[in-house]
Parts: C-alpha cells; sequence; structure tokens
C-alpha cells in the first residue's frame, strides 16, 4: 500500500497529525498568561456559528508568539524598526494569500486565516517535494521505502504546531526541498548531457533558494551548493578550458548571485524607507548597512554567545535531542561519499554541511531553542532516520548495518511525537520556549 500509493499514504499520516495538533490546541487552556494574542485579535461579530467560533478559537491559539509579528506585518506592513526581524518573503506572501480570499472578516483574521492554510499546504508539499527529491537522490533498491520514510518523519517534525500556525518553517522547507530537488535534477541532467536544460533548471533552482532567503536568512546557506560546485567546476576548467565548463560556471556563478539577491532585497526596501532622507537610524551608516542585523542585536539580543546564561541552561537542555540528531545526522551526511547507502550523491553532503553550520550557529549566537522549529527545513536529518530505521529493519534478519551501526530510531520517533505533542499544548498556551 505504501509503495503503491505513496502520496495518500502520507496524506492520510499528514490529516491525522495535523487534527491531532489541533485538537491539542483547542484543548488548551485559555486565556494564556500573555495576553498579546487577545489585544491584536478583536472578536469577530460577523458570525456566531459553531463552525466560525470553533475558526476563531483556532485561528487565536495558533497566533502566538512570532505569528502576531508576522500577521499585522502582513496586514498593514512593517511600521516598527524591530518587526524586520520577521521574514519579509513569508509576510508577502500572507498578503498575496490574502488577495486572493473572499469574505469580509474582522482584521486580522483574514491574514491569520490565510497564514494558517499557507502553512499546512506548504507543508504537506514540501512532504511530497521531499519524497521526490529521495528517490532522485537515492540509488538503492528501498529507495521508496527510504523515501517514504523520511517524508513521514517530516511530518512529524518536532516542529510540530509551528509548521500549522502563522510561521515561515512550512514555507521556507517547501521553498530549500524545491531548490534542492530542482538543482538536483539539474544537475543528473547535465551528467547525462542535457546540459542546456541542465542549466536552465539550475538558475530555476537559484531563484527558487533566493525566494528562501526572503523568507528566513538561513537560507543563505543554501548557497554552499551553488559555492562548492562553482569551485569544482573552475578547478576543472583551469585543468581543461572548453565552451561547456566555461558556460557551466557562468551559470553557477550567476545562480550564487540570484540566490545572494534574496537577502539583499528586504535589505534594500528598509534600507529606501529608513536611510533616504530625514534622520538616519544608526545602522544607516554601517560599512553593510543590515536592518536584519541590526534589530536582532539591538532589540533582540542575538549575538555570539549571549544566550549563553545560566538563565538559559533550561532551553539548552531542550534544544539538546535536535542538536544532537543534527550533529550525528550532519557528520552521516557527509560520509556518505565513501559509503554505499541508500543516499549517496554529492548533494547530501552539501547539505550535511550546510546543516551542521545551522546547528552551530544556533548553538552560539541565536536563541537555541528555535533549532527545533529551524531543523524543519533540513534533508539531511530525515534522511539519515530513515536509513537507520530499514537497517535497524534488515539486521533484524540477519545482515549488517549500513548506517555505522548506530541504534535507536524507535527513540527518535518518540522524542518527535513526544516533543510535538508537549510543544504543541506549551504554544497554544502562549507559553516557552518559542
Amino acid at each position: 500500500m505504501i509503495q503503491r500509493r505513496p502520496y495518500l499514504t502520507l496524506f492520510s499520516v499528514f490529516s491525522c497529525w495535523k487534527l491531532l495538533l489541533a485538537a491539542i490546541a483547542l484543548v488548551t487552556p485559555s486565556p494564556a498568561y500573555d495576553t498579546s494574542t487577545s489585544l491584536a485579535l478583536l472578536p469577530d461579530s460577523s458570525s456566531s456559528s459553531i463552525g466560525v467560533s470553533l475558526v476563531g478559537a483556532l485561528c487565536n491559539r495558533l497566533t502566538r508568539w512570532d505569528a502576531i509579528y508576522f500577521t499585522k506585518a502582513a496586514q498593514r506592513g512593517y511600521m516598527n524598526e524591530q518587526e524586520w526581524a520577521f521574514g519579509w518573503g513569508y509576510t508577502q506572501a500572507i498578503a498575496a494569500t490574502r488577495r486572493g480570499m473572499a469574505g469580509e472578516l474582522t482584521p486580522p483574521y483574514p491574514e491569520i486565516i490565510s497564514a494558517i492554510l499557507l502553512s499546512n499546504a506548504c507543508h504537506f508539499a514540501s512532504v511530497v517535494v521531499l519524497y521526490k527529491l529521495t528517490l532522485l537522490s537515492s540509488n538503492s533498491r528501498r529507495a521508496k521505502k527510504t523515501a517514504w520514510l523520511a517524508s513521514a518523519f517530516h511530518i512529524l517534525s518536532p516542529a510540530g504546531l509551528f509548521l500549522s500556525a502563522p510561521y515561515s518553517e512550512s514555507l521556507f522547507s517547501f521553498l530549500s526541498f524545491t531548490g534542492s530537488y530542482l538543482y538536483q535534477w539539474s544537475s543528473v541532467a547535465t551528467r547525462s548531457g542535457q546540459h542546456l536544460s541542465g542549466n536552465a533548471v539550475t538558475l530555476c533552482s537559484a531563484i527558487v533558494f533566493s525566494v528562501a532567503c526572503t523568507v528566513r536568512s538561513n537560507g543563505l546557506l543554501n548557497g554552499l551548493i551553488f559555492l562548492l560546485d562553482f569551485t569544482s567546476e573552475v578547478n576543472n576548467l583551469t585543468k581543461e578550458l572548453t565552451l561547456r565548463r566555461l558556460i557551466r560556471v557562468f551559470i553557477l556563478g550567476v545562480g550564487g548571485l540570484v540566490l545572494g539577491a534574496g537577502v539583499v532585497l528586504p535589505q534594500y526596501i528598509a534600507w529606501k524607507e529608513y536611510c533616504t532622507e530625514g534622520s538616519l537610524r544608526p545602522w544607516c551608516t554601517k560599512l553593510v548597512p543590515s536592518i536584519y542585523s541590526y534589530v536582532q542585536d539591538f532589540y533582540w539580543n542575538v549575538g555570539l554567545f549571549r544566550y549563553w546564561t545560566l538563565s538559559n541552561l533550561p532551553l539548552f537542555l531542550l534544544a539538546a535531542p535536535t542538536i544532537f540528531v543534527l550533529l550525528e545526522s550532519g557528520v552521516w551526511g557527509i560520509q556518505q561519499r565513501e559509503l554505499i547507502t541508500d543516499v549517496n550523491t554529492e548533494m547530501v553532503s552539501r547539505l550535511a554541511i550546510a546543516q551542521l553550520l545551522l546547528t552551530g550557529m544556533a548553538l552560539v549566537g541565536y536563541h537555541v531553542q528555535i533549532i527545533t522549529r529551524m531543523s524543519s527545513g533540513c534533508a539531511v536529518w530525515y534522511w539519515w532516520v530513515a536509513a537507520i530505521t530499514m537497517d535497524e529493519a534488515v539486521s533484524k534478519y540477519g545482515a549488517s548495518s549500513r548506517s555505522g551501526g548506530m541504534p535507536g530510531s524507535a527513540w527518535v520517533l518518540r522524542w518527535m511525537v513526544m516533543y510535538g505533542l508537549i510543544q504543541g499544548v506549551l504554544y497554544a498556551g502562549f507559553l516557552p520556549p518559542a
């Protein structure tokens, strides 16, 4: 059934998990200790039906923490400087979805409903893309099983309710997986002699990755794929100069610039607003005038080792399982160039490097607890859990494990589900961690 109808079975798992999380959110006691949501969301009196009341209650439970900033920015733009810490691309996507909706509701309910629909649609879309990416990256007879397992683990991501709420993680995962899929397809096409289509799809991949950068700035780490291939092609070009290789180097260089433009665009929009007339803000005169870096530093206290305080120790402990999984799977991913496994391409090792860098950045510079939701956009650790699950199943019949003898896929699954459920209660109750 799984191999014959993978998308149907994945959708069934997806629907059951989402309904469970929604039920948890609805039964979580309210009002929350923080009244920000009740202040931002005035009661909608356009209808008193049970259905509308349930939707209103769900909107209230899902609009917590950063979701308030995202939906308000989508409703009326970025009015306050500190709001620029929240991905410009995601707020534009919410606003675009809102324009496609009919009906009259009290703002910001239309934006909240649009964001919830967008997040859930993008989450399932990313499940499908991850399945296709895994198949494209696999050289094993077990490819379909590995792809299904990896996609199912993405459904049960420890990001939990964040992937249903007005948060940018679902859209970012979809764009990152889609960009990776397109790039992998272009690599396969190029190696099989389809250079024109391969180069064209490489540029398409860069555009998708660029959009991902407008959603979350850590999308810039996807540029490692272009950078490493660019340096490899330049090295080959020095050994043998051919027109085909010259074109490939040019395409990769342009692709890298296009990808980086996704980070620059929101900064430029903010620069035009704050730095071209009137009194200049402090960041306007910096060598690199980045509003994002400034507000993260000034308003949100994000910086090197700033989170390393005794009071934040519980948050480091909470993030520890995610960090362990990301580090373990990242090392596994880099080793795929030497091992014969289900997912065995250069793409995997390069995505693994990006995953390790993200984990390191979270450890020393971010509010560390957010790594549990940021991990949802990393494909490698899903492949790792799928691989050890398959290997443990094979080893029961006397075959040797090929994932380095690392046991515990059942424990990883238990952690994912338990964390997702508990985090759902805490999030809906407006309780940390966020």
